[in-house]
């Protein structure tokens, strides 16, 4: 952490006539590298606008989702969706539900995805949305009036999610017995744990998402012009 405080008095003969200024800034390292990997980010996306990132940001957030904060959260959700299946059914064809046993769950709760294999996942899913990026029919320049923001936002979350999981996947990999090695402990060792607000930038981006593609149903359902 790097603290910087400043200060400023008056004096006359010796005596405090009044504290006239007090500055107190505080500058942590950790926050000022993680804003810097942002705002590269940041600045791709808006030099090419939310269409040509929008394949990599969705495929960043799945690779996190299912690899990062959601890997145990991921599994419970399967186990509740086939465990429950029965009961939906009969709710479907309109039987008690209350009265259908639910299924053993599919996978064993306390199974745990090895390190590797989640790191490995993570980057298999990046890589094929980095090349599915090209053939996305959505992608096109920024002509849109919101289209370099939007890229500006998704930027600079995409860099916060690979920073994030590389922070993640790095302290793990210690708590596993792993030797620290350079230069990730010099990068990665300073990198703040953000993943308490990532759900919520997530959330945000996709209702900005959501309420543009509702606003531009009507265009999209128009019949072509002839």
């Amino acid at each position: 952490m790097l603290t910087v405080e400043l200060s400023e008095r008056f004096f006359l003969n010796g005596t405090l006539l009044a504290p006239l200024a007090q500055i107190g800034i505080t500058l942590t390292l950790s926050g000022v590298t993680m804003l810097i990997f942002m705002a590269v980010g940041a600045y791709a996306g808006w030099n090419q606008g939310v269409r040509a990132v929008l394949t990599i940001t969705l495929a960043s957030v799945i690779a996190y989702v299912t690899t990062v904060s959601g890997g145990n959260q991921v599994v419970g959700i399967l186990n509740r969706i086939y465990s429950n299946g029965p009961r939906f059914f009969a709710f479907i064809v309109g039987n008690d539900p209350n009265v259908v046993s639910p299924l053993d769950p599919l996978i064993s709760p306390e199974l745990q995805v090895p390190l590797f294999f989640r790191f490995a996942l993570f980057i298999a899913i990046v890589l094929l949305g980095w090349f599915f990026n090209s053939r996305s029919p959505w992608k096109g320049p920024a002509t849109e009036p919101l289209a370099r923001p939007l890229g500006l936002y998704a930027g600079a979350m995409v860099a916060l999610l690979w920073a994030n999981a590389a922070w993640v996947f790095y302290q793990e990999y210690l708590l596993n017995g792993g030797a620290p090695f350079e230069p990730a402990s010099s990068v990665l060792g300073i990198l703040p744990d953000v993943r308490t607000v990532i759900p919520s930038l997530i959330t945000i981006f996709f209702i900005i998402i959501i309420g543009i593609l509702f606003l531009s149903l009507p265009r999209l359902l128009a019949p072509p012009k002839k």
